[in-house]
């Protein structure tokens, strides 16, 4: 089975209209600061019609943002999950949730004590990010983690019931590398990126990419 493809960091009506247009199944916009940061009203110019026409899943990314705050931001937005990439504390993840009545998604960075990490979010979230972190930037920055350690972080989600994406420096060219592990979902930013839009060219290189392995594993 194809892993789920999330397609983030979009921070113009073209982003949008170009993620749109592909196969991938979620969507994200990034509202913490960076420099794909975006704020509502860009977002709801972007996507008003583009509910209706597709059954793709639109992702809010905030880092250490409160309930309310979110809240907020995503008013009249047609957000269908919360991914909190910060240090957020489980019990603010629990706020959130309540506040906004929407699933959260945590991003775990990887380290010596992400399983660690995870576990103290059991039966909190609707699944996991592993991503990486560079110096002062929470993700983005189309860095990879050791990816020897994805069964690791598989394992757990699967324990918990929950799907484990995995981000940080996925591109056309090493996705497969990725996909040998069997993720349940990949997560693109800077990867299906020129000169820091998204490009039509290497989402389409991407999704052959999965689907070549798709068929070749599945023979």
């Amino acid at each position: 089975m194809q892993p789920l493809l999330k397609l983030c960091g979009n921070h113009s009506l073209h982003d949008t209209n170009v993620s749109i247009s592909s196969n991938a199944d979620y969507i994200g916009f990034v509202f913490a600061k960076s420099k794909r940061q975006v704020t509502g009203e860009l977002v709801r110019d972007w996507v008003k019609k583009q509910k209706e026409t597709n059954d793709k899943k639109f992702v809010a990314l905030f880092v250490n943002e409160d309930a309310n705050s979110i809240q907020t931001t995503i008013k009249d937005l047609p957000i269908d999950i919360i991914q909190c990439h910060g240090n957020e504390k489980p019990e603010q993840i629990a706020e959130i949730k309540k506040i906004t009545s929407l699933p959260v998604w945590k991003v775990v960075h990887h380290s010596d004590e992400a399983l660690q990490v995870m576990q103290t979010y059991e039966g909190l979230v609707a699944g996991y990010i592993v991503d990486c972190k560079v110096g002062n930037q929470w993700g983005g920055t189309g860095t990879s983690f050791d990816w020897s350690y994805i069964p690791h972080y598989l394992a757990e989600g699967k324990k918990q019931g929950v799907p484990v994406f995995i981000a940080g420096g996925i591109r056309p060219e090493n996705v497969e590398k990725v996909l040998e592990y069997g993720p349940d979902g990949i997560d693109v930013s800077s990867g299906i990126e020129e000169n820091g839009n998204k490009s039509r060219q290497l989402i389409k290189q991407l999704e052959e990419r999965m689907n070549q392995h798709e068929n070749n594993t599945s023979r």
